[in-house]
Protein backbone atom coordinates (compact mmCIF):
# COMPACT_ATOMS: atom_id res chain seq x y z
CA UNK A 1 0.00 0.00 0.00
CA UNK A 2 1.36 3.51 -1.08
CA UNK A 3 1.60 6.11 1.70
CA UNK A 4 1.32 9.52 1.57
CA UNK A 5 4.21 10.53 3.23
CA UNK A 6 4.12 12.78 6.18
CA UNK A 7 -0.13 12.88 6.00
CA UNK A 8 -1.26 11.71 9.25
CA UNK A 9 -5.12 12.32 10.01
CA UNK A 10 -5.97 11.68 13.31
CA UNK A 11 -8.85 10.10 14.64
CA UNK A 12 -10.12 11.84 18.15
CA UNK A 13 -11.91 11.81 21.12
CA UNK A 14 -12.36 15.74 22.12
CA UNK A 15 -11.76 18.70 20.19
CA UNK A 16 -11.51 20.90 23.95
CA UNK A 17 -8.07 18.85 24.03
CA UNK A 18 -6.98 18.38 20.36
CA UNK A 19 -7.10 20.87 17.50
CA UNK A 20 -8.45 23.18 19.62
CA UNK A 21 -6.86 25.91 18.33
CA UNK A 22 -8.27 26.58 15.40
CA UNK A 23 -11.38 27.10 17.48
CA UNK A 24 -12.60 30.10 18.44
CA UNK A 25 -11.98 30.46 22.21
CA UNK A 26 -11.06 27.00 21.66
CA UNK A 27 -14.52 25.88 21.59
CA UNK A 28 -16.09 23.33 18.59
CA UNK A 29 -19.24 23.94 17.39
CA UNK A 30 -22.59 22.46 19.67
CA UNK A 31 -24.95 20.40 18.38
CA UNK A 32 -28.06 20.56 21.22
CA UNK A 33 -29.21 17.12 21.92
CA UNK A 34 -32.04 16.69 24.35
CA UNK A 35 -31.05 19.56 25.83
CA UNK A 36 -27.22 18.64 26.36
CA UNK A 37 -24.46 20.96 24.25
CA UNK A 38 -23.04 18.21 22.86
CA UNK A 39 -19.88 18.35 19.61
CA UNK A 40 -21.17 15.42 17.57
CA UNK A 41 -25.26 14.47 17.26
CA UNK A 42 -24.54 11.24 17.86
CA UNK A 43 -21.52 9.28 19.02
CA UNK A 44 -20.20 6.40 16.55
CA UNK A 45 -21.77 8.22 13.86
CA UNK A 46 -19.49 11.16 13.65
CA UNK A 47 -15.53 11.30 13.47
CA UNK A 48 -13.57 14.10 14.90
CA UNK A 49 -10.09 14.30 12.77
CA UNK A 50 -7.32 16.34 13.47
CA UNK A 51 -6.07 16.83 9.79
CA UNK A 52 -2.22 16.43 10.09
CA UNK A 53 0.65 17.32 7.36
CA UNK A 54 4.57 16.80 8.14
CA UNK A 55 3.98 16.73 12.13
CA UNK A 56 1.91 19.88 12.48
CA UNK A 57 -1.72 20.16 12.77
CA UNK A 58 -3.84 22.25 9.95
CA UNK A 59 -7.29 21.74 10.42
CA UNK A 60 -10.09 19.95 12.27
CA UNK A 61 -12.68 18.26 10.50
CA UNK A 62 -16.09 16.41 11.81
CA UNK A 63 -16.88 13.59 9.68
CA UNK A 64 -19.67 11.68 9.20
CA UNK A 65 -19.32 8.19 8.25
CA UNK A 66 -22.94 7.13 7.17
CA UNK A 67 -23.49 10.28 5.01
CA UNK A 68 -19.76 9.30 3.90
CA UNK A 69 -18.88 13.72 3.89
CA UNK A 70 -17.64 16.09 6.22
CA UNK A 71 -20.10 18.10 8.74
CA UNK A 72 -17.80 21.13 8.76
CA UNK A 73 -13.68 21.57 8.96
CA UNK A 74 -12.20 24.51 10.87
CA UNK A 75 -9.48 26.22 10.68
CA UNK A 76 -7.36 29.69 11.58
CA UNK A 77 -6.89 31.86 8.18
CA UNK A 78 -3.81 32.89 7.95
CA UNK A 79 -3.05 33.87 4.73
CA UNK A 80 -1.56 37.20 3.94
CA UNK A 81 -0.29 37.20 0.08
CA UNK A 82 -2.54 36.38 -2.79
CA UNK A 83 -2.95 32.82 -3.32
CA UNK A 84 -0.33 32.10 -6.61
CA UNK A 85 -0.43 28.22 -5.33
CA UNK A 86 -1.08 25.87 -8.16
CA UNK A 87 -3.10 22.86 -7.49
CA UNK A 88 -0.91 20.28 -6.57
CA UNK A 89 -1.00 17.02 -8.96
CA UNK A 90 -1.80 15.13 -5.83
CA UNK A 91 -4.57 11.45 -5.49
CA UNK A 92 -7.02 12.40 -2.88
CA UNK A 93 -6.35 10.08 0.36
CA UNK A 94 -8.82 8.65 2.92
CA UNK A 95 -8.60 7.68 6.72
CA UNK A 96 -8.02 4.56 7.81
CA UNK A 97 -9.13 5.19 11.32
CA UNK A 98 -12.14 5.69 10.06
CA UNK A 99 -12.47 2.16 9.54
CA UNK A 100 -11.19 0.84 12.15
CA UNK A 101 -8.88 3.26 14.76
CA UNK A 102 -6.64 0.64 14.96
CA UNK A 103 -5.53 1.39 11.45
CA UNK A 104 -2.40 3.27 10.95
CA UNK A 105 -2.37 7.33 11.00
CA UNK A 106 -1.49 8.06 7.84
CA UNK A 107 -3.47 9.22 4.90
CA UNK A 108 -3.53 6.35 2.06
CA UNK A 109 -3.93 6.17 -1.81
CA UNK A 110 -7.48 3.86 -1.77
CA UNK A 111 -6.32 0.59 -3.48
CA UNK A 112 -6.81 -2.95 -1.88
CA UNK A 113 -8.39 -1.23 1.49
CA UNK A 114 -11.70 -2.29 2.02
CA UNK A 115 -13.86 0.90 2.75
CA UNK A 116 -16.99 1.15 4.28
CA UNK A 117 -17.11 4.69 6.19
CA UNK A 118 -15.78 6.95 3.70
CA UNK A 119 -16.06 8.34 0.63
CA UNK A 120 -13.53 7.06 -2.22
CA UNK A 121 -12.07 8.37 -5.44
CA UNK A 122 -13.86 5.95 -7.83
CA UNK A 123 -17.38 6.42 -6.75
CA UNK A 124 -16.66 10.16 -7.83
CA UNK A 125 -15.55 9.06 -11.61
CA UNK A 126 -18.46 9.43 -14.22
CA UNK A 127 -20.57 11.10 -11.47
CA UNK A 128 -21.13 14.88 -12.48
CA UNK A 129 -20.00 15.74 -9.38
CA UNK A 130 -16.75 17.35 -7.90
CA UNK A 131 -14.48 17.31 -4.84
CA UNK A 132 -15.71 20.32 -3.40
CA UNK A 133 -12.95 21.36 -0.96
CA UNK A 134 -14.22 22.65 2.75
CA UNK A 135 -11.34 24.06 3.69
CA UNK A 136 -10.08 25.61 0.51
CA UNK A 137 -6.14 25.14 -0.89
CA UNK A 138 -6.09 28.51 -1.67
CA UNK A 139 -7.10 29.48 1.94
CA UNK A 140 -3.89 27.98 3.48
CA UNK A 141 -0.77 29.63 4.20
CA UNK A 142 1.79 27.26 2.74
CA UNK A 143 2.02 24.69 0.15
CA UNK A 144 2.48 21.77 2.76
CA UNK A 145 -0.89 23.11 4.16
CA UNK A 146 -2.28 22.97 0.95
CA UNK A 147 -1.39 19.71 0.18
CA UNK A 148 -3.25 18.77 3.59
CA UNK A 149 -6.67 19.83 2.33
CA UNK A 150 -6.58 16.75 -0.30
CA UNK A 151 -8.07 14.38 1.48
CA UNK A 152 -11.77 12.82 0.89
CA UNK A 153 -12.66 13.56 4.59
CA UNK A 154 -12.38 17.43 3.72
CA UNK A 155 -14.83 17.27 0.20
CA UNK A 156 -18.32 16.79 -0.50
CA UNK A 157 -19.59 16.21 -3.89
CA UNK A 158 -20.33 19.76 -5.77
CA UNK A 159 -21.73 20.54 -9.23
CA UNK A 160 -18.75 21.36 -11.44
CA UNK A 161 -21.10 24.76 -12.26
CA UNK A 162 -21.59 25.03 -8.24
CA UNK A 163 -18.52 24.10 -7.57
CA UNK A 164 -16.86 27.67 -9.92
CA UNK A 165 -19.84 29.68 -8.12
CA UNK A 166 -18.76 28.84 -4.67
CA UNK A 167 -15.09 29.27 -5.59
CA UNK A 168 -16.26 33.11 -7.12
CA UNK A 169 -18.88 34.17 -4.87
CA UNK A 170 -17.70 32.50 -1.19
CA UNK A 171 -14.08 31.45 -1.04
CA UNK A 172 -12.56 34.50 -3.13
CA UNK A 173 -15.07 36.81 -0.63
CA UNK A 174 -14.08 35.34 2.72
CA UNK A 175 -10.08 35.54 1.36
CA UNK A 176 -10.27 38.93 0.26
CA UNK A 177 -12.19 40.68 3.81
CA UNK A 178 -10.02 38.07 6.00
CA UNK A 179 -6.83 39.11 4.73
CA UNK A 180 -7.50 42.35 5.52
CA UNK A 181 -8.63 41.03 8.86
CA UNK A 182 -4.79 40.21 9.03
CA UNK A 183 -3.76 43.03 7.71
CA UNK A 184 -5.45 44.89 10.78
CA UNK A 185 -3.77 42.21 12.80
CA UNK A 186 -6.78 40.44 14.00
CA UNK A 187 -7.26 36.68 13.90
CA UNK A 188 -9.39 34.86 11.96
CA UNK A 189 -11.43 31.66 12.25
CA UNK A 190 -13.27 29.90 9.62
CA UNK A 191 -15.63 26.96 9.72
CA UNK A 192 -17.09 25.33 6.23
CA UNK A 193 -19.88 22.98 6.59
CA UNK A 194 -22.29 21.05 4.26
CA UNK A 195 -26.26 20.05 4.94
CA UNK A 196 -26.63 16.46 4.33
CA UNK A 197 -29.98 15.82 1.64
CA UNK A 198 -32.35 14.08 2.87
CA UNK A 199 -36.42 13.68 2.31
CA UNK A 200 -37.31 14.36 -1.24
CA UNK A 201 -34.06 16.22 -1.88
CA UNK A 202 -31.95 13.09 -1.50
CA UNK A 203 -29.90 12.62 -3.53
CA UNK A 204 -26.36 10.21 -3.90
CA UNK A 205 -23.34 10.48 -6.37
CA UNK A 206 -24.69 7.52 -8.37
CA UNK A 207 -27.55 4.93 -7.68
CA UNK A 208 -25.01 2.64 -6.67
CA UNK A 209 -23.87 4.20 -3.87
CA UNK A 210 -24.23 6.09 -0.71
CA UNK A 211 -22.25 9.15 -0.67
CA UNK A 212 -24.37 11.83 -0.11
CA UNK A 213 -24.77 15.04 -2.21
CA UNK A 214 -25.72 17.82 0.29
CA UNK A 215 -28.71 20.05 -0.34
CA UNK A 216 -26.72 23.22 1.14
CA UNK A 217 -22.94 24.45 1.75
CA UNK A 218 -21.98 27.02 3.98
CA UNK A 219 -19.48 29.03 5.36
CA UNK A 220 -19.04 31.98 8.23
CA UNK A 221 -16.33 33.68 9.74
CA UNK A 222 -14.84 35.92 13.06
CA UNK A 223 -12.47 38.26 12.80
CA UNK A 224 -11.30 39.35 16.33
CA UNK A 225 -9.21 41.25 18.13
CA UNK A 226 -6.00 39.66 19.74
CA UNK A 227 -8.17 39.37 22.93
CA UNK A 228 -11.12 37.80 21.24
CA UNK A 229 -13.39 40.04 23.04
CA UNK A 230 -14.80 42.23 19.94
CA UNK A 231 -15.50 39.92 16.40
CA UNK A 232 -17.43 40.83 13.34
CA UNK A 233 -18.91 37.97 11.89
CA UNK A 234 -19.90 37.23 8.21
CA UNK A 235 -21.83 33.83 6.88
CA UNK A 236 -23.30 32.52 3.77
CA UNK A 237 -25.11 29.94 2.72
CA UNK A 238 -25.88 28.15 -1.36
CA UNK A 239 -28.39 26.01 -1.81
CA UNK A 240 -27.62 22.73 -4.00
CA UNK A 241 -30.18 23.84 -6.76
CA UNK A 242 -31.07 27.42 -6.41
CA UNK A 243 -26.99 28.51 -6.74
CA UNK A 244 -28.09 32.10 -5.06
CA UNK A 245 -26.24 32.84 -2.18
CA UNK A 246 -27.55 33.93 1.06
CA UNK A 247 -25.13 36.02 3.01
CA UNK A 248 -25.41 36.98 6.98
CA UNK A 249 -24.29 39.75 9.52
CA UNK A 250 -26.03 38.28 12.12
CA UNK A 251 -24.06 35.33 14.15
CA UNK A 252 -27.75 34.67 15.92
CA UNK A 253 -29.66 34.75 12.90
CA UNK A 254 -27.20 32.55 10.95
CA UNK A 255 -27.11 30.20 13.85
CA UNK A 256 -30.97 30.17 13.60
CA UNK A 257 -30.48 29.06 9.99
CA UNK A 258 -28.20 26.08 10.29
CA UNK A 259 -30.43 24.74 13.14
CA UNK A 260 -33.16 24.54 10.50
CA UNK A 261 -31.00 22.79 8.23
CA UNK A 262 -30.02 20.81 10.39
CA UNK A 263 -33.46 20.43 12.18
CA UNK A 264 -31.77 20.62 15.23
CA UNK A 265 -30.79 23.40 17.36
CA UNK A 266 -26.85 24.68 16.52
CA UNK A 267 -24.78 26.82 17.57
CA UNK A 268 -21.21 27.71 15.20
CA UNK A 269 -19.75 29.70 17.67
CA UNK A 270 -20.52 29.58 21.56
CA UNK A 271 -21.71 32.27 23.96
CA UNK A 272 -17.90 33.65 24.42
CA UNK A 273 -16.88 36.88 22.25
CA UNK A 274 -20.36 37.71 21.38
CA UNK A 275 -19.36 41.36 21.35
CA UNK A 276 -20.11 42.07 17.50
CA UNK A 277 -19.17 44.13 14.84
CA UNK A 278 -20.74 44.12 11.66
CA UNK A 279 -18.37 43.54 8.94
CA UNK A 280 -17.71 46.59 6.64
CA UNK A 281 -19.11 46.38 3.39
Amino acid sequence: MLLALGAVGEVVKDFKVDCKEFFLNEEPPEFQINGIALQVPEEGRYARICQRYNNKYHYATLYDTTEKIPVYSAYRYERTADCTLKRPDITWMIEPQLENIINSKEMVLQQKMKVNKQAYNSQYEDSRYDKGHLFPFCHTNSDEAAVSTFTLTNAAPQRCDFNKMWYSKVENTVRTKLANCLTASKRAYVVTGVVPSSGSEHKTLKKDNNVNVPSSFWTAYRCCDNNNRYCEFAGYTMQREADELTGYTDMRAFNSELSKFYNKPFKLFTDAALNLKRPRE
